[in-house]
């Protein structure tokens, strides 16, 4: 399962992620143990007000090692924020609100408001940087 990190503090590093994750991703004796197979972290900017943000996915295997670290770390204290940790949900053409799948009437009905994007159009991807295979077990 993917986790995401969200509104990061920009001087976080890899160390400092890793090590807050430890203790909920390794537990303890009475715990099975979990892995962190990969880190990726992004920097997103808003063009138009220049606003920075960053984030940071997580791939966390078995799913409910993922669960118990979302529970156990949300609204935690890292690297000087405050942060959200959530569940990374990858959306697919199967599962995206925004395609017409042949259900205009209920469309209508709805008043559905996730047909535009949910990114803001002046939103855009500074940069990516990845540690794959991370294990520190």
């Amino acid at each position: 399962m993917i986790i995401i990190l969200k509104k990061v503090s920009p001087k976080t590093q890899l160390e400092d992620v890793t090590d807050f994750l430890a203790p909920a991703v390794y537990g303890h004796w009475l715990n099975r143990r979990g892995r962190i197979e990969r880190i990726l972290t992004f920097i997103q900017k808003n063009i138009e007000t220049h606003i920075v943000r960053h984030h940071v996915l997580v791939d966390i295997s078995p799913d409910f090692v993922a669960k118990r670290v979302i529970k156990a770390l949300n609204k935690q204290y890292l690297a000087g924020k405050y942060i959200a940790v959530s569940e990374y949900k990858v959306r697919t053409w199967h599962n995206d609100g925004r395609i017409n799948h042949g259900y205009s009437y209920l469309r209508n009905q709805n008043n559905d408001k996730r047909i535009n994007g949910r990114r803001n159009e002046y939103e855009d991807f500074i940069s990516e940087i990845s540690a794959s295979k991370y294990d520190k077990a």
